[in-house]
């Protein structure tokens, strides 16, 4: 039994402790951070972050938190650190005593456990001073202790609080090292929701992805199916495709066209119309249009000096006509060799010429294969014109197709690859044929094993048009699209009327072939003259824009007449020729940069 002095003496000491101004400062986190309570005071554990207390044991009491409540101070303790603030500051202290007092709390037990601890004692903050107060409030602590009313009190570097199932493990230091809420006991049910949920959206995404996997791999099948029938079936949707397509096109320009008066500006067109029949003319189509085209001369690699010195040669060869004169008679006494044209003549040819004056070489001609051909016949009044490759022409020169060699002609264009035409004359001149309209007028029609379309004419200005077909081999059903050049304004054995026109015309037939590798045919009547002409303008121009530093035209045409007889029939179609050249090769020049 203790003496009847000691009650005495300890109900004074408390009442001198309870009277002191720290028992309105109670602090919260004194759990996390060592230095938080004063000297005199006691860090009490109540169940959540640890407050400062003058006097253990008065008014302890313990937070009934729930797993919601320990999560919003969490998410509270986040916010104030990243403003920077701790539990030292006045802000932190009061927003966490404002949530704190709005929960329950419950009377502290005390217990002598080691594994409940709940009174930690705060270390000294400065240990040289020590006032009167602190020696009561040591003495007064160890008092107490030994009396058995306050636990032994163990440091730990971790403080481990439990809570309702909830274990809170917290480090002690500054206010950014948040307690880490690890649930240890949750709800079965949540759990199963959750995995039902997952394997829902597992089962949906993989269903998805078989459907668009299986959809794409059909598609490419049936891709290749058609691929694979295409050439193969006559009866292919292909095929069908193709004549509904020309039909279409072949009826929508039949409904469509509208008879208009003829004016002066249609007089010169329907000149031109009578030219390709013998009946009466036909107003112009819908399918049919009218544009005016002037091109710039296409980028050249010849450089200025080259291009000055070839424009005073040309000039000075059109003044000096003496000159002239006698280059074209030298001309005129070349003799090609070889120059037999024996298969030409031949008996069953000789009616497949135009004209006898010429005839192809044997050692130069197109032939066509017999097993396609409708007469099984290889002759053709073609010849293959070289330039640089000796084994892959740049040109077919033809004459204008007879009624009885057209299915010849539409062999060789298919034979040849060929997928542009330059014809350069009318069909008729002076009521005298001059070549046979080889291709329909509106819709399709049939040669031998070769069907052709007309997709489209269009008239570029009053000198020449430009018409696309389709081409198809009947036996292969291959398609193929075909663009013709029609120049009309230039007569047999004449020239056009100016230089500049046929050069604009040149410069629309090499835009649209250009990257090609296969030869322009090209013919006029007899596929000598005018042909002649053309082909050794464009050859010369096309030399000169690869770079080539010298020109020697009547080399060229010797050369061309290597090939075919009779190119470039008349001394005025030669003149023409270096007129021509002369003129592109100033625009040329006017084109480059200075």
């Amino acid at each position: 039994m203790l003496p009847l002095w000691r009650p005495v003496i300890i109900a004074a000491l408390a009442a001198a402790l309870w009277s002191s101004p720290a028992n309105t400062d109670r602090k919260f986190g004194c759990l996390f951070e060592d230095e938080l309570c004063a000297t005199y005071e006691f860090c009490v554990n109540d169940g959540v972050f640890g407050r400062c207390q003058a006097l253990a044991g008065a008014d302890l009491r313990t937070y009934d938190i729930s797993s919601s409540g320990l999560q919003h101070l969490r998410i509270l303790l986040q916010k104030l650190a990243h403003r920077g603030l701790t539990w030292q500051d006045d802000i932190t202290q009061q927003a966490v005593s404002r949530e704190l007092s709005t929960m329950r709390t419950s009377p502290l037990r005390h217990q002598t456990t080691a594994s409940n601890p709940v009174v930690t004692y705060s270390s000294s903050r400065d240990g040289n001073l020590r006032s009167a107060q602190s020696k009561m409030n040591n003495n007064l602590h160890e008092y107490l202790t030994r009396l058995g009313f306050l636990p032994q009190v163990e440091e730990h570097d971790e403080a481990q609080v439990q809570h309702e199932g909830f274990n809170i493990q917290v480090a002690k230091g500054s206010l950014t090292q948040i307690p880490v809420v690890k649930e240890t006991r949750v709800e079965s049910g949540q759990f199963l929701v959750l995995t039902i949920l997952c394997s829902l959206f597992i089962l949906v995404a993989v269903t998805v992805s078989a459907t668009v996997f299986c959809v794409r791999q059909r598609s490419h099948l049936r891709m290749k199916e058609k691929l694979a029938s295409l050439g193969t079936d006559t009866n292919t949707d292909a095929t069908t495709t193709y004549q509904d397509l020309c039909r279409q096109r072949m009826a929508i320009r039949t409904s469509e066209r509208v008879e208009r008066p003829e004016t002066l500006r249609h007089s010169r067109l329907n000149s031109v119309s009578s030219q390709f029949s013998d009946g009466p003319a036909a107003s112009p189509s819908t399918r049919s249009s009218t544009s005016s085209w002037c091109e710039e001369p296409v980028p050249s690699n010849m450089d200025i000096s080259t291009g000055h010195m070839i424009l005073s040669y040309m000039e000075d060869h059109l003044k000096n006509k003496n000159r002239l004169e006698r280059e074209w008679e030298a001309l005129c006494s070349y003799q090609a060799e070889p120059s037999a044209c024996s298969v030409g003549q031949g008996e069953q040819n000789a009616r497949r010429n135009r004209s006898d004056a010429v005839v192809v070489y044997d050692h130069s001609r197109i032939t066509l294969k017999v097993e396609n051909n409708h007469s099984n016949s290889d002759y053709i009044n073609a010849s293959p014109i070289m330039d640089h490759d000796p084994r892959n022409p740049t040109y077919i020169t033809s004459q204008g197709p007879l009624a009885s060699t057209v299915a010849d002609f539409w062999q060789m264009v298919w034979e040849s690859g060929c997928v542009v035409i330059v014809m350069l004359t009318p069909l008729s001149e002076n009521g005298v044929k001059q070549c046979h309209h080889y291709w329909p007028d509106e819709g399709s029609d049939v040669y031998h094993i070769y069907e052709v379309n007309l997709v489209s004419e269009h008239i570029w200005c009053e000198d020449f048009l430009v018409r696309s077909f389709y081409l198809k081999n009947l036996q292969t059903n291959e398609t193929r699209t075909v663009t013709q050049f029609h120049f009309l304004s230039w007569m047999d054995r004449g020239n056009p009327s100016s230089a500049r026109t046929l050069l604009d015309f040149r410069r629309k037939v090499n835009k649209c072939y250009r990257g090609r590798s296969c030869p322009i045919i090209v013919h006029c009547s007899d596929g000598a003259g005018r042909s002649g002409t053309y082909i050794l303008i464009d050859m010369v121009l096309n030399r000169m824009a690869k770079g080539a530093k010298e020109i020697d035209i009547a080399a060229t045409l010797e050369h061309l007449r290597d090939q075919r007889a009779g190119m470039v029939q008349t001394k005025e179609q030669f003149e023409f020729a270096l007129t021509a050249v002369a003129e592109e090769v100033n625009a040329i020049l006017k084109a480059l940069p200075q």
